[in-house]
C-alpha cells in the first residue's frame, strides 16, 4: 500500500475530460486510478503517467454495476491504502447513443436510450460515491467532484435524459454534502459546458452547429479537458477547503 501520497481516482479516465483530469492529478502528484468501462483506454492513460514518473493502475469499471464500483474502490484500497479525491465522471449522451444522429423528442425518446444515460450519468455517479464514502468515512477526510453539465442548469430540446440525470446529478452533490460535510468529506459538482472531447466532436465540427455555438460563448472558443481538469483539481484542494455543496459552472460564460 502507498501511504505517502495522495490518491485520486477518476472515473471515465481514458478519454476526453476525465483523460485530461487523471493527468491533471498525476501531474499534481497524486497516484492515480485511471478507471473506465474501455480498460484498454485506462491502460493507456496510465502508461502515460507511469511514462512520466507518475504512479497510476488502470481499472475496468462499469459504473452502472454497483458491485462494479465497490470492487473499484476494493483495488485501489489493497493498492494505495486511501482514497483522498474522487471525480465520477463516466457518461454519456442520447446522441453517443443514437450514432451521432440527432435525438428525438421527449414523446419519441426510447426508453432503452432513457434508461441507458439514467444509468451511467446519474445512477453511476450515485453507486461510486457510495462505494468511495465508507473508505473516505474510515479515514476521516475526502473529496468528491462528481461531473454535472451547464445542462444541470438549463434545458435544451432533445435531451430529456442527460438533462434529467445531470439536473439529478446536482441534487445528488447537494445531499452528499450536508450528510458528510461534517466529518471531513466535501462533495463538489463541476458543471462543464461544450467541450473538445471525442464525445461531442460531431457537433462541435458541424457547420450547422459551430458558428452559433461559438457565437453564445464569450470565450469565442470551446473548452478544452484542461479547462474543467484545472476547476476539478481545485475543487480537490486545500484552497477550497470551505467548498462544499457547490457547483462550480466552466463554460466560457454561455450560461451568462
Amino acid at each position: 500500500m502507498t501511504k505517502d501520497r495522495l490518491i485520486a481516482v477518476v472515473t471515465g479516465g481514458g478519454s476526453g475530460i476525465g483523460r485530461s483530469a487523471a493527468l491533471a492529478f498525476a501531474g499534481e502528484g497524486y497516484g492515480v486510478a485511471v478507471a473506465d468501462a474501455n480498460v484498454e483506454a485506462a491502460a493507456a492513460v496510465a502508461l502515460a503517467i507511469e511514462a512520466d514518473g507518475g504512479l497510476a493502475i488502470p481499472l475496468h469499471v462499469d459504473v452502472t454495476d454497483a458491485a462494479a464500483c465497490e470492487d473499484m474502490i476494493e483495488a485501489i484500497t489493497q493498492k494505495f491504502g486511501r482514497l483522498d479525491a474522487a471525480f465520477n465522471n463516466a457518461g454519456i449522451t442520447e446522441r453517443s447513443l443514437t450514432r451521432g444522429e440527432t435525438p428525438p423528442e421527449t414523446h419519441l425518446l426510447p426508453l432503452d436510450i432513457w434508461r441507458k444515460v439514467l444509468a451511467v450519468d446519474l445512477d453511476g455517479v450515485f453507486n461510486c460515491a457510495r462505494a468511495e464514502l465508507p473508505l473516505m468515512l474510515e479515514q476521516g477526510s475526502g473529496a468528491i467532484v462528481n461531473t454535472a453539465s451547464m445542462q444541470g442548469h438549463v434545458s435544451i430540446p432533445r435531451s430529456a435524459a442527460y438533462t434529467a440525470a445531470k439536473h439529478g446529478v446536482i441534487g445528488l452533490t447537494k445531499t452528499i454534502a450536508k450528510e458528510y460535510g461534517g466529518r471531513g468529506i466535501r462533495c463538489n459538482a463541476v458543471s462543464p459546458g461544450i467541450v473538445s472531447t471525442p464525445l461531442t466532436s460531431d457537433i462541435i465540427n458541424s457547420a450547422d452547429y459551430q458558428a452559433p455555438l461559438l457565437a453564445a460563448i464569450p470565450a469565442g472558443r470551446f473548452a478544452e479537458g484542461d479547462d474543467v481538469a484545472r476547476a476539478v483539481l481545485w475543487l480537490c484542494g486545500t484552497n477550497a477547503s470551505y467548498v462544499n455543496g457547490a457547483t462550480l459552472i466552466v463554460d466560457g460564460g454561455y450560461l451568462a
